[in-house]
Order: structure tokens, then sequence, then C-alpha cells
């Protein structure tokens, strides 16, 4: 029986529109045409190939789904174009086809397949447990399967509200619950070590942000996060958010490498979950669960003023390796709170 996937707060946006929340799971193991094809027998839906590396399900019970070798290099298929002026043709069952077919099968142990869905309508996140039970029984591998893997599970929540003030609360919630979601969701050593993608915010930023006098308006706070966080490798990367709001600001402020990479997005980038799939009872609604903590915690002022002042009493104790006091009393302060599945 599957874990119950629950709803934060708020439901509907600013607008009175129904939330959605999309998704992106990486994984090993698998070449993108059996994935795609399986997807398609699980969820319906018409599927198009676009290449050995490349796939797209559209009008699925999912809705649109994704299935792609995570590699531009290989989805752009750039060398097409030159090698089709030699005679080398790519339709299916021609040389050209099968020798991407080829690369794709011997790249999977080294550059992870991904399925991105589109945004969910969050009452029907439960259907997300079809795509998981698909790639279990397909063989996919998650995180845990191998050292070199790091492929985490990305939740892209849409805004409640895009006020400075409401953006404020959810980034706040998040530093202050990071230590917890860490132990809680058991986050890969490779990952945290190993790779940059989920690097923690810089404790200098956290103490800016983690006080009741922060109080910035939409650019001072985009400016204050681009001072200290230029980069898309933050367990929660706001910079869709802050390049949907405003573009400008934000691409003056990111390295050349970064701007081709950002791109505005009305929802919270979550990037800390790691992609268990084939851990026997995992499933997504532990993850989200934890993103709908962050969205409680933000809901409820009076409890985040609470936890802010209880962080700046044990702030200098925030090194990576000894969070344990500080998740015993955040733990104990909300447990009943929010922590059940009630």
């Amino acid at each position: 029986m599957s874990e119950h996937y629950l709803l934060p707060p708020k439901i509907n946006d600013e607008a009175g529109q129904p939330r959605r929340a999309g998704f992106e799971f990486e994984f090993g193991n698998l070449p993108i045409r059996e994935t795609a094809a399986a997807l398609h027998e699980a969820v319906g839906g018409r599927l198009e190939t676009i290449s050995p590396f490349e796939a797209i399900l559209h009008d699925s019970r999912l809705g649109k789904l994704k299935v792609e070798r995570d590699a531009n290099l290989l989805k752009s298929t750039r060398y097409r174009s030159w090698l089709e002026t030699l005679g080398v043709e790519f339709s299916p069952g021609s040389f050209g086809h099968e020798v991407e077919t080829n690369i794709d099968n011997a790249s999977r142990a080294l550059i992870p397949c991904e399925v991105v869905t589109q945004p969910i309508p969050l009452q029907e996140l439960v259907t997300l447990d079809t795509l998981v039970q698909t790639l279990n029984q397909l063989g996919a591998e998650g995180t845990q399967h191998s050292i070199v893997y790091a492929f985490g599970l990305h939740i892209n929540a849409s805004l409640p509200s895009r006020d400075s003030l409401s953006i404020l609360r959810h980034l706040q919630s998040f530093l202050l619950l990071h230590a917890w979601l860490v132990e809680a969701g058991g986050t890969d050593l490779t990952r945290r070590y190993l790779t940059p993608y989920i690097d923690p915010f810089p404790q200098d930023y956290m103490e800016q942000v983690l006080t009741t006098d922060y109080q910035p308006d939409i650019a001072q706070l985009i400016d204050d996060y681009l001072a200290m966080n230029p980069t898309r490798n933050r367990a929660l990367d706001m910079l869709p958010i802050f390049c949907e709001l405003d573009p400008e600001r934000v691409m003056a402020g990111l390295p050349a490498d970064e701007r081709k990479l950002v791109q505005g997005r009305p929802a919270f980038h979550y990037r800390l979950p790691d992609c268990k799939v084939n851990v026997p009872g995992w499933s997504v609604a532990t993850p989200w669960n934890h993103w709908v903590y962050i969205e409680k915690l933000a809901d409820d002022p009076a409890l985040l003023g609470r936890l802010i002042e209880a962080w700046q009493i044990h702030y200098a104790d925030f090194k990576l390796a000894k969070n344990t006091r500080w998740v015993m009393q955040l733990t104990s302060l909300v447990a009943e709170r929010y922590f059940t599945d009630k």
C-alpha cells in the first residue's frame, strides 16, 4: 500500500488556480527506448521517439513525460547533419540508428536516464506510484546502487504566492529544516560530499536570512541570494523562481556558464531527495511529504519565528558533522505538530 501523499496548507495559488508539482527522476541501468516503451504500456498515451537518447510520451495518464539520457551532447544529435551529408541514415533499422542505440546502451552505466513529468495536480500525485513501479520492474538503479551514482529526485512545486514575504518564508523554512531533512531522508553520502549538486548554503548567507529583522523586497532578496549563491547547485535552487520574476537581474548576477542553464519557472526547485528506485518500500510520497513539512512551517509565522530564534542560539554549531543537537531540538519542537501523516 502506498504511503499517503500529504497536501500543503495552500492547494491553490494567489490567483485561485490549483497548484501543481513536476518531478524529475534520475536513475541508471536502463536504455531509453525500453524505458519509454514500458512507460507507454503502463500509463498509455502516444509515444514519440526522437532519437535513441530521447523520447516523449504525450497525453498519458501522467500527462506529458520526457524520457532522455541526461547529456546534452547526446540529445543534441548535431552530428547527424554532417553524417547525413556522407549518406549515413538514422531511420529505424539503419546503420546510424544502430550505432546510436549501441551508444545509448553503453552510456547507461555512466550517464543517468531521466524521466521528467509535466506539472501534476497535487491531488493526483499518487499516480506517480505507477511510474516508480514500472521503473522497478525494469531494473532501474537508484542512488544507492553504486558509489558513482548521484541520482536525485527533483521536485518542482508551483509557487503558492509571488509575494516576497511568502518566498522568503519558504526559503527560511528550508534552511531551518535542512539538517533534519538530510537525516530523515538518508541523503546519500556521494551526493552530499563528492558532488556539488546539493551543496549547502553558505553559513554567512544563513546568518543573513535567518533573522526576523530580514524583510527584503523581491529585488533585495534576489540580489542577496546571487551575491552568495550564483549557482544552481543548492539543495533548494531558487534561481528558476528569481529568473521568472526578474530575468535581467538574475542573468546579470550569474557567471556565463550558469546563465545558459537557468530558465525561469514559477516553482521551487527542490533538489535534495535521492531517487531510490528499487529500494523496497520507497515511494515518492516520502520526499514529497518532506517538502510539505517545509510549506507547513512557512505557513506558520509564529513557529517559524520560534525556530529562527532557536537557530540563532545554536548556529555556531552548525557544521555538517555537528547537527545532532539542532536536529533533536527541531524534532521536539515540531514533531507533534507537523511530522505526522495525519
